[in-house]
């Protein structure tokens, strides 16, 4: 009997912290984000690279890139190549670096993470790869106008 209880109280332990959001949405959520369906990541890739691409190197700049772990992905040793391009047209007190992409690093440099912000609307989005990842990353921008 005592296994049988012991399994139940597992069960409901995995259940509760299963559902349970990713630690750092309500952040983003405060912050303003708009937090988008990892069952989206896919397809919001395919329009974000489709709309970024051709702007590099006029209204895209590289801005900064560093290497970056999560706590939220599957494995616990990835590392991620963090990539922030600058849209020259924005005006630069409004958002420093509007476009954020995550890739692994140094193996696949399959993306992870993207986050970009909208002038049209200034909303600032986040997505992430349910396959590297299990929840949002955990670096929170500290000031309102920067996307990492």
């Amino acid at each position: 009997m005592k296994p049988i209880i012991l399994l139940f109280f597992l069960f409901c332990f995995v259940n509760v912290y299963a559902s349970e959001e990713c630690p750092n949405e309500k952040a983003f959520l405060d912050n303003g984000w708009i937090v988008h369906s990892e069952k989206e990541f896919d397809k919001i890739l395919e329009e974000k690279l489709s709309e970024f691409v051709p702007e590099v190197g006029t209204n895209l700049v590289l801005d900064d890139a560093e290497s970056y772990i999560s706590d939220f992905s599957h494995d616990c040793y990835l590392i991620m190549w963090v990539m922030i391009w600058d849209r020259v047209s924005t005006v630069r007190d409004e958002m420093w670096g509007d476009i954020v992409l995550s890739r692994t690093c140094p193996y696949t440099g399959e993306y992870t993470e993207i986050r970009w912000y909208d002038p049209v609307t200034k909303k600032k989005h986040i997505v992430y790869n349910p396959e590297h990842a299990c929840c949002l990353t955990t670096k929170v921008p500290l000031a309102y106008n920067t996307m990492f």
